[in-house]
């Protein structure tokens, strides 16, 4: 719509302006497109409307044991055993393919609770330690 083109290059120039930059350069546009399509998706995954509503009533449920086991599987093939990931980009990644950000983070949740998965930089970062 026209206003999310006009949202887009707002984002762009904001970006550039962060650089002190006067113009726009591609790669603020290029980061601008990221940013939109990944908060438009995670929106999405989450059940929320793009008015910015509340998550839908589908959204609260609990997730289903395969989904569960799915969104796990995806964590443990991203995450190598040591790597460590900053956890923001890990729910974006996976929203990016189509996995429910907050199904991620409850899996997430659960793999340190299992002690699979550290937190590090208060949560900020996680680490796959087994």
């Amino acid at each position: 719509t026209v206003r999310q083109l006009e949202a887009l290059v707002r984002l762009s120039e904001s970006l550039a302006k962060m650089r002190l930059e006067e113009e726009v350069q591609p790669e603020d546009v290029a980061e601008a497109l990221r940013l939109f399509k990944v908060s438009t998706m995670n929106a999405n995954a989450s059940g929320q409307s793009s008015t910015g509503g509340a998550p839908s009533i589908m959204s609260a449920a609990a997730p289903s044991r395969e989904e569960m086991i799915r969104t796990e599987s995806f964590l443990r093939s991203r995450l190598s055993v040591g790597a460590v990931v900053n956890r923001q980009r890990i729910l974006e990644e996976a929203a990016a393919q189509g996995y429910n950000s907050m199904v991620c983070a409850r899996a997430i949740s659960v793999m340190i609770s299992r002690s699979e998965i550290q937190e590090r930089n208060s949560g900020r970062l996680i680490k796959r330690v087994r």
